[in-house]
């Protein structure tokens, strides 16, 4: 077994996809894209949803004035969701890592959700779930601090007291919406205060 077809496979034993019917798995197929290359642009009509298993993909738009806003970031999850129903995609998709990724074609992902149960509710609560990351993403920026953007990341991601990062601390820092310049000068505070351990990819709250 290659390596692609190993990590989908594993990939496939979570959830969502775990519970997605079996005709559905059959019809996809593993991707690999490099870092800094396209998966899909807006304007374009969309025929299959990707699914990041591994690594990290980012969606986006530009702003009038050329600035490149990003939307989403995707470890381990899809790629907008939305374009389920859509005619076209409506922002770019790109690897911010080199990613590996399931390919799922929408006219067969909509058949399950129509006919397999299954299916219908690992969809229904994936959605869900990513209405609750929404919500805690809007109460972060609206906090004033870098320290409390952070402090509010890390408890809201944190795993028994730990976040492992997946891509770059610019990354977080773009998520945190600061700088990364104050993010690192934030980092260094709270690991003087020992509030926090930098375990390299991973931050642990002390």
């Amino acid at each position: 077994m290659d390596t692609d077809t190993d990590t989908a496979a594993c990939a496939w034993l979570t959830e969502p996809l775990r519970s997605f019917d079996g005709a559905l798995r059959a019809a996809s197929r593993p991707l690999r894209r490099p870092r800094g290359s396209t998966i899909f642009l807006a304007g374009q009509r969309p025929s299959q949803l990707f699914y990041v298993a591994a690594g990290s993909a980012v969606t986006s738009r530009q702003d009038r004035d050329g600035r490149v806003l990003v939307l989403r970031r995707a470890s381990g999850g899809f790629l907008a969701e939305a374009s389920l129903r859509s005619s076209r995609h409506h922002c770019d998709a790109t690897a911010e890592t080199d990613v590996q990724l399931i390919a799922l074609p929408i006219g067969a992902l909509r058949h399950a959700i129509d006919h397999h149960g299954e299916t219908r509710w690992a969809w229904i609560a994936m959605l869900a779930a990513e209405i609750r990351r929404q919500r805690s993403c809007a109460e972060r920026l609206a906090l004033k601090t870098v320290r409390e953007r952070l402090m509010h990341w890390m408890v809201t991601q944190a795993e028994d007291g730990s976040v492992r990062l997946t891509g770059t601390r610019k990354a977080l820092a773009c998520e945190l919406g600061v700088s990364h310049e104050a993010l690192y000068r934030t980092l260094a505070q709270l690991k003087r205060e020992c509030v926090l351990v930098d375990e390299g990819p991973r931050l642990r709250l002390l």
